[in-house]
């Protein structure tokens, strides 16, 4: 490959679009990750991992995996409302909990909220966090401009 046909840091920059959400990019960058809550490129978005963020607030959600994935979700539901998707349009998910007995419970909440059929999907189980959350979901969804 040449390297006309990598791409330049501008070229890759033209291609996508951060896209700041009103409460929720705060609260991303609050919890230290050098990331972004939402991102376009082309007719894709693209989320980071979405810990259970409570959507008024900004705030770390705890309590039952039922509770932490529905407040995943619905940070996930607004974030992809703020582009003029929803959970419907999402074609791709990655679930991250720390501790793979709490799958009953984030598949009990995630058969409710992705009620028009499931995106694909991979379900992992990883060391906790430092922070007080055991779960993190992100998504693709497709999202014609």
């Amino acid at each position: 490959m040449g390297d006309a046909d990598k791409g330049t840091p501008r070229e890759i920059h033209q291609v996508r679009d951060i896209i700041e959400v009103p409460v929720i990019s705060e609260a991303i960058r609050r919890l230290g990750a050098p990331t972004s809550a939402l991102v376009r490129a082309g007719d894709l978005l693209f989320t980071c991992g979405m810990p259970p963020i409570d959507v008024v607030t900004g705030e770390i959600v705890q309590g039952s995996i039922e509770v932490q994935t529905r407040a995943s979700l619905s940070a996930l539901q607004t974030l992809l409302r703020h582009a003029g998707a929803s959970l419907a349009d999402v074609v791709k998910a990655n679930v991250y909990v720390t501790d793979p007995g709490l799958m009953g419970g984030v598949n009990a909440v995630y058969r409710e909220m992705f009620s028009d059929g499931w995106p694909a999907r991979t379900s992992a189980a990883i060391k906790p966090w430092s922070l007080p959350f055991d779960i993190e979901i992100e998504c693709v969804a497709y999202c014609p401009r």
